[in-house]
């Protein structure tokens, strides 16, 4: 029987050159401690290092738990007309 992988809320922050940038994901359960450096995807679906855990959530979930985002965006934009062609006037 195969183990299940448990995910946990983190922010992270990454320096770059004009201070830092943040983010909050859920990532692998033995991946989420203080301090450990990360590499994470970016939206090109590259990988960027430098990424460091600065806090931990306290909720472990399962795989079949974590959000759909994609899913949430599409019902965002649904609900809010983003999703509406616009004119090209």
């Amino acid at each position: 029987m195969s183990k299940s992988v448990r995910y946990r809320q983190c922010t992270m922050r990454r320096p770059i050159s004009r201070g830092s940038v943040v983010t909050t994901s859920y990532i692998p359960h033995q991946y989420a401690k203080l301090g450990r450096v990360l590499k994470l995807k970016d939206a090109d679906d590259s990988w960027v290092d430098g990424w460091v855990v600065e806090k931990v959530g306290d909720a472990v979930i399962e795989a079949s738990e974590l959000p759909d985002y994609r899913k949430a965006i599409k019902n965002h934009r649904k609900s809010t007309g983003d999703s509406t062609r616009r004119s090209k006037n």
